[in-house]
């Protein structure tokens, strides 16, 4: 009673006199301080009550807080209840979250509006635990007349602040009752209160954070117990297996992996296993076939759990795909054409592109067959799926089959002990490109042709059929009736090859394209090589009277060579090199405008020469020949310096 009397004769002198007595401790006496400067009432010290609609997105906002707390807080008052103590929680700015207390204390409390939804801010009821503490984020506990209002001067408070995880204050946790009650303890009771309620939110944080990344991630994640019962799962697992999520906690894993001996070697042993196969069944009993990694959890000093991360087959070989490059880089606008006949063959593919049937693309080599493969690919809606091509001409007959299907492991001698997967199983839900189809043996065509009835391919040495959802493009140079004539195509699997049948024009019936892919080639030379040549119009025409055997493929390389043959900006005829069995149209009114290389060499030379005003040695250095080199080619040649000096 003696400290009450002193304290109450403390604050007597500051609100009368403005003297601060120096026993006052200094965050009081400072806070006493800060309250006259605000105008605070020192007959007032009634909270405010806030608006409903606001107190209500307070509530909101805090919901966390309050989930948190009130446990903590219910635990708290079962210790007091009885002694005239209430418990309050508030929010950053001093407002009532929440409030318990003995029904006597309460009484007290409505009297001061010391109740859910009211500020007890220093601005609002000057000197008191809760807004002190706030204000100096640090534990006090304020008694009797420690409090800047007068009607708080029966009171004793300890509070402190609740700060999140970033150090941030959130809210304060406060007990206050009677003056007569007030005891050291108190404040520690709260300090204890508050750092649960800090670890609690710290942990729901956590748990939350490790939570979001056990669902975000892309592969499918199982816990199970050492009695194989599933204890946690990610949403990928559950959507995999064709569950829900809830319909597998506390399932046997025996129902999902049928063999589950590696389980036991992992809980004896402590080893792991990783990127091995693994047959999983879904709700429907169907066999989905995966790549796993299982490692064991430690828990102390014993292995009690076991994490299983699976993906499926299919999304493995879609990440193979990506790493590998099995992708489709042409599209329609690539090809290059002013020809009217190319230009409805390009609609009609775009038309064949937008269904799901098979497609047979025929024409000679060199026009362009993958080129409108990949384009159609990149049309469909298969577009940002894999792309595989195949060469049916490039693979050896004994081993077609495995290629293209995969094998299990052991399948035959040699064979991977992995297995392999095979090329139609990578383009899973995309494309798979079958090039020079016509090459491909009669035995392994009446296998294509089942796959294409059922759209299920089996490994070699396996025993299980997989679904494929799969678009097939097929190619060819021959011609496929002659062939089915001969007995060496199936005449059925033409039939279900040649659904959308795309055929594509020689150079020669489209001369009107040799222009455009001629200036289109020496453009992208001209950017690979910094440089700035040009065609001259005669060098044009001359490619036009050429007839391309080897389509466009053979245009390019003729158009490659003559650039870089020729040393000067402009491309003339002159540098034009066919290969000797090239046929040149007819009318052709100058049979040497296309030279051959040696013709090409011998013209070099003499230019060199005459540039150089026979100086040998600044030829040689210009041609990058040794003197006795050119001396022999001049010889071979027939070139003579007398002659070359005659003609200058």
């Amino acid at each position: 009673m003696y400290l009450y009397q002193r304290i109450k004769s403390a604050y007597n002198s500051f609100i009368n006199n403005n003297i601060i007595e120096d026993y006052i401790r200094e965050d009081i006496a400072l806070s006493w301080k800060r309250c006259r400067e605000l105008g605070v009432n020192p007959l007032g010290g009634m909270g405010r009550k806030i608006p409903s609609s606001k107190m209500k997105d307070k509530l909101e906002e805090n919901s966390e807080l309050l989930f948190v707390a009130k446990p903590i807080m219910e635990n708290m008052y079962n210790i007091v209840a009885g002694s005239g103590f209430s418990i309050i929680l508030t929010d950053k700015d001093g407002c009532l979250l929440e409030v318990l207390g003995d029904e006597s204390i309460m009484e007290k409390s409505y009297q001061l509006n010391f109740i859910k939804g009211t500020l007890w801010s220093e601005a609002e009821v000057g000197t008191n635990a809760i807004g002190t503490c706030l204000y100096l984020d640090k534990p006090i506990q304020t008694m009797g007349a420690e409090h800047y209002c007068v009607k708080q001067h029966d009171w004793s408070c300890s509070a402190t602040t609740i700060h999140d995880d970033k150090g941030n204050i959130i809210g304060c946790l406060n007990m206050s009752g009677s003056y007569e009650g007030a005891h050291p303890h108190t404040l520690g009771m709260v300090l204890t209160g508050a750092y649960s309620i800090e670890k609690q939110l710290a942990l729901i944080k956590s748990n939350k954070l490790i939570n979001a990344t056990f669902q975000s991630i892309s592969d499918g994640m199982i816990i199970i117990s050492k009695d194989f019962k599933i204890l946690n799962l990610n949403h990928k697992a559950a959507e995999t297996l064709g569950y829900e999520k809830e319909e597998l906690i506390n399932m046997n894993i025996k129902d999902i992996i049928r063999d589950v001996s590696f389980i036991d070697k992992m809980l004896n042993h402590s080893s792991t296993y990783n990127n091995f196969d693994c047959d999983f069944y879904d709700k429907n009993n169907n066999i989905i076939k995966c790549t796993m990694n299982a490692v064991p959890i430690c828990n102390y000093t014993s292995h009690s759990n076991i994490l299983i991360t699976f993906r499926t087959s299919q999304a493995v070989n879609k990440l193979v795909n990506q790493v590998i490059g099995f992708s489709a880089t042409y599209r329609f606008q690539d090809i290059l054409t002013v020809s009217k006949s190319m230009k409805k063959t390009i609609e009609y593919a775009k038309k064949a592109a937008l269904s799901q049937c098979n497609v047979l693309i025929q024409g000679p080599s060199g026009t362009g067959k993958e080129l409108f493969a990949q384009s159609i690919h990149n049309y469909s809606q298969r577009s940002k799926e894999p792309f595989v091509a195949v060469n049916c001409a490039s693979i050896p007959k004994e081993l077609i089959e495995s290629e293209l299907f995969g094998y299990e492991k052991g399948a035959f001698t040699g064979a991977s002990k992995e297995g392999h997967v095979g090329k139609f199983e990578l383009a899973d839900g995309g494309t798979i490109f079958l090039d020079e189809i016509g090459e491909m043996p009669l035995d392994m065509q009446s296998k294509l042709l089942r796959v294409l009835d059922n759209k299920k391919i089996c490994r070699v040495g396996g025993n299980y059929e997989k679904k494929l959802n799969i678009r097939i493009i097929a190619a060819t140079n021959r011609d496929l009736l002659g062939e089915i004539k001969k007995k060496s195509f199936r005449e059925d699997l033409y039939y279900r090859l040649n659904v959308m049948s795309i055929k594509l024009l020689p150079l020669s019936e489209r001369p009107e394209d040799i222009e455009i892919l001629s200036k289109h080639f020496i453009k992208r030379l001209n950017k690979e090589q910094f440089n700035e040549k040009l065609p001259s119009p005669n060098y044009i025409e001359s490619l036009k009277n050429h007839i391309w055997s080897g389509n466009v493929r053979e245009l390019q390389n003729v158009v490659e060579r003559s650039y870089y043959l020729c040393e000067d900006n402009i491309i003339t005829e002159k540098y034009i090199v066919v290969d000797e069995s090239s046929n040149i149209k007819k009318e052709i009114t100058n049979p040497k405008t296309l030279l051959s290389l040696e013709e090409v060499e011998k013209n070099i030379i003499i230019n060199t020469l005459k540039d150089s005003n026979l100086n040998m040695e600044l030829s040689c250095k210009i041609l990058k020949l040794s003197r006795a080199t050119l001396y022999r080619r001049m010889k071979k040649y027939g070139i003579s310096l007398k002659e070359i000096k005659a003609k200058s």
